[in-house]
């Protein structure tokens, strides 16, 4: 009996092995590989076929930013026990690269607010949320709900301690298969 058990199971892991082996290389066969010839752009064959209309964001005049970091990274700094103003003034008047999974898209505007996304962070109310102008809006057409991307935005001067970041002036810089050339950015 212990032999017919352990083969069976012997036989259900290698049958998950070589699902994942190949589920891997089906993902990295759609992938494109960077361009090269100064167009910015990397979309993977899949996300072009699901979404035809999608097109790499149009982002004249984007500068390199002052800081890259993940969402969970940055709210994390924002909302830490004891962290003052002080603490966060190396992020004013600053252009900053974040990334992470998006938990919101709203693309409509509410009286003053602009259109943005969220990219989660732990904890309730925690994220951080970059705001696009009128002129962007249309790229978060091609951000989806629950997958990662990159987007960079402008942090003013208006920071408080323990609230979750809220950049402006936003752009995407990367999607699940797009990739932006970095410009310099207006602010």
């Amino acid at each position: 009996m212990k032999t017919k058990n352990g083969g069976f199971g012997l036989l259900v892991i290698m049958t998950l092995v070589v699902t994942s082996l190949a589920c891997k290389s089906l993902t990295f066969a759609n992938q494109d590989t960077p361009n090269t010839e100064g167009e910015g752009v990397n979309t993977s064959a899949a996300n072009r076929q699901n979404n035809p209309a999608a097109k790499p964001p149009d982002n004249p005049d984007l500068e390199k930013p002052d800081f890259t970091v993940t969402a969970e990274e940055l709210d994390k700094e924002f909302t830490r026990d004891g962290v003052t103003g002080k603490d966060l003034e190396k992020y004013e008047s600053k252009n900053i690269a974040v990334s992470g999974r998006v938990s919101t898209i709203v693309l409509e505007k509410k009286g003053t607010v602009q259109p943005w996304v969220t990219f989660y962070a732990p904890g309730i109310l925690h994220g951080v949320s970059c705001h696009f102008d009128d002129d962007k809006v249309s790229q978060l057409q091609l951000l989806t709900k629950d997958k990662m991307a990159k987007v960079q935005g402008f942090q003013d001067d208006f920071i408080v301690p323990k609230i979750s970041p809220k950049l402006k002036h936003c752009v995407v810089l990367e999607t699940a298969g797009c990739r932006c050339i970095r410009r310099k950015m207006k602010h």
